[in-house]
């Protein structure tokens, strides 16, 4: 009786092991349905326990009185055997057809009945996976897995006016001395400002016009005075202009930051 016991319940602990190991086995793809989005049919080989009665040779063994040598009554045991029959579980060989995502694929939830999300192998870095094996990379980098930087400078579809300067993913533009960036962050726009090299130009054109003056003053001052007003030659109407253009330029030069160098320019 105690036997009997002992193999029922060993024989429900095979069953409820197996049965888990299959529920494990399946669960994911449990909701995957056929003519789903990218779901393929699997055909594996598995065994499934199946309960059977099987015979076997049972011994029992007789007590039996006999004569032994000096005569002596001995008991002793005869063995025989009989037919008896017992339930055992057999595992048997067979097809389950299952579904499942397609490779390249994968649920993007377990309840989804489809394959929709695709996989990448390797990560997207700066980008995202939109078929198996292929980022679509974000604005700015390049490369099977969006890990290169795309310097937008070499193109000519930056649009900066000026300069453009490369970054990580991304660029800027800039803009030469004497201009600032206006606020469409791509078009330039005079500032105004004297640079050092207007500034040598103005200083120069001072020292031009300074010159011509004093030369036009020396030729009025050489002219003999003899009491008849002397004809002034063409040249002595330009120094009235020329004393303008050095008062405006002197004003512009007051704007430049380069003052320390005019002081040492005068100094000279």
């Amino acid at each position: 009786m105690a036997s009997t016991t002992m193999a029922s319940w060993s024989t429900a602990f095979v069953w409820t092991i197996f049965s888990a190991c299959l529920f494990l086995w399946s669960s994911e793809a449990q909701f995957l349905r056929p003519g789903g989005k990218h779901v393929c049919q699997d055909q594996a080989q598995v065994s499934i326990p199946k309960l059977c009665v099987d015979s076997f040779a049972q011994p029992q063994y007789t007590p039996y009185m006999t004569v032994c040598d000096g005569m002596r009554l001995c008991s002793s045991y005869k063995t025989t055997y009989k037919t008896a029959y017992r339930q055992v579980y057999k595992m048997e060989t067979s097809t389950r057809t299952s579904y499942i995502c397609c490779p390249g694929w994968t649920q993007r939830h377990k309840r989804a009945k489809g394959c929709l999300q695709p996989v990448c192998s390797k990560p997207c870095v700066h980008g995202r996976c939109i078929r198996p094996d292929t980022c679509e990379c974000r604005k700015g980098w390049t490369g099977d897995v969006c890990d290169t930087d795309e310097n937008e400078c070499d193109a000519d579809a930056h649009g900066c006016e000026q300069e453009c300067v490369n970054s990580k993913g991304s660029f800027i533009c800039t803009c030469r001395a004497g201009y600032r960036l206006n606020i469409d962050g791509k078009t330039c726009k005079a500032t105004g400002e004297v640079t050092d090299a207007k500034y040598e130009a103005l200083m120069l054109r001072v020292e031009e016009l300074e010159q011509s003056m004093k030369r036009m003053t020396k030729m009025v001052a050489d002219r003999p005075n003899d009491g008849v007003l002397p004809t002034l030659p063409p040249q002595i109407d330009r120094i009235g202009s020329l004393s303008e253009q050095i008062s405006i330029l002197e004003e512009r030069l007051d704007d430049c930051t380069c003052r320390g160098d005019r002081e040492d320019y005068y100094k000279k």
